[in-house]
């Protein structure tokens, strides 16, 4: 019923079984029961004619099937007892989860734009999701009696074959290519009492609940940050001075320094778990920039908090003096940084430090356009100065 299944049996008292089961394979004997179509990959599904049966029969791997079959393997595999032996050891059965994996797949028909998401979002994972990110994605808040671990990292297993990880305590989410034609988000527990649950069988439909939403949040996070582009008229009009009641605040200009520097703290330490207070945000930009409280006063900061709530990219934690993004202020921060650090970066330090010869004649038709917008590059650059 649930296709090939490992089981372990202690050989001395309480004769403890372990059972490892795959979904997958329940969901393989059950489509070929209702003559269903599909084509499957390893612990994949590829392609089926009805994807809503899909998720039905993913739906209905439910605590009862599950017991049912261990129920049945016990009774083959496990001791026996006699009734008296039964009556005096007052025996019984109680199952229990002790690791578990749920995923979340996102189906492409080409491997090429999969690839590409999935070097992108593991670049802005990499830079992004911090500490507190990862804890609100797990739906826990974070405090300083936090035990475990907490940090992300990159794997690479075989060649070209790379896994995001992001751990919280004893369970991680990964992320990686699967069949070329998914990606997938998974995550992984060793101790549900990290999420407040019980590890019964029973409470099997609360894990699966639970673990919907973490991945659910975690393809959200993805989405959000995968969804910036370059939004000219969204420049234009932050640029521009906004009248808040009776006193107008200036724009926000994408060359500004020192909102540069503040966004890039904001989006990195701002969460949706609870915001910074100026003081620890002042403490921040210090500390990421190796400033001095005198190249920054803490009233510089609270003149650029005000201006940036004025734009309505920064928000309060409800009554409190406690500063977060907002959802159009993460945009804007994404957007003034990719700018900064993914265009004007390496432009930069090919200007000023691999500058190409008059001489030389490029063989490539994309070196040969590179070397042109260099040159056009610094004749807007001598035409600001002599302006």
């Amino acid at each position: 019923m649930l296709g090939s299944i490992v089981i372990r049996v202690a050989t001395f008292l309480p004769f403890q079984a372990t059972y490892y089961l795959n979904g997958h394979s329940f969901m393989e004997i059950e489509l070929k029961r209702r003559k269903i179509e599909f084509r499957k990959n390893d612990n994949s599904f590829v392609g089926v004619s009805d994807p809503e049966a899909l998720q039905d029969v993913a739906d209905s791997l439910s605590a009862e099937v599950i017991r049912k079959a261990l129920d049945y393997w016990s009774l083959i595999v496990g001791p026996k007892f006699s009734k008296s032996e039964q009556k005096a050891m007052n025996l019984r059965r109680a199952y229990y989860i002790h690791q578990i994996e749920y995923c979340r797949n996102f189906i492409f028909k080409r491997n090429f734009p999969i690839h590409k998401i999935f070097e992108r979002s593991c670049d802005l994972a990499l830079w992004r999701m911090t500490a507190h990110k990862i804890s609100e994605m797990f739906g826990m808040r974070l405090n300083k009696h936090h035990k475990g671990k907490l940090h992300s990292v990159m794997d690479q297993f075989e060649h070209g074959h790379h896994v995001f990880r992001a751990y919280w305590k004893n369970a991680f989410l990964k992320q990686y290519e699967k069949s070329s034609t998914f990606l997938r988000n998974e995550i992984v527990s060793n101790n549900l009492a990290n999420f407040r649950l019980r590890k019964s069988l029973d409470n099997l439909p609360f894990i699966r609940k639970r673990f919907q939403e973490i991945t659910g949040r975690f393809a959200g996070f993805q989405a959000q940050c995968l969804n910036v582009h370059v939004d000219f008229p969204l420049l234009q009009r932050i640029a521009l001075p906004i009248t808040n009641g009776t006193v107008k605040y200036p724009g926000i200009k994408i060359h500004d320094t020192r909102m540069i520097r503040l966004m890039e703290v904001l989006l990195h330490a701002g969460t949706r778990l609870g915001g910074w207070s100026t003081k620890q945000i002042h403490e921040a930009v210090l500390t990421a920039f190796q400033l001095t409280a005198k190249q920054y006063a803490i009233n510089q900061l609270r003149y650029d908090l005000r201006k940036l709530k004025a734009h309505g990219l920064l928000e309060r934690d409800g009554r409190r003096y406690a500063y977060l993004l907002s959802d159009k202020g993460i945009q804007v921060a994404l957007l003034f940084l990719f700018f900064h650090k993914k265009l004007c970066g390496p432009l930069a330090h090919s200007r000023f430090h691999h500058k190409p010869e008059g001489a030389h004649k490029p063989e490539s038709k994309l070196e040969d356009a590179y070397y042109k917008a260099d040159h056009a590059i610094q004749q807007i650059v001598d035409l600001l100065v002599v302006a």
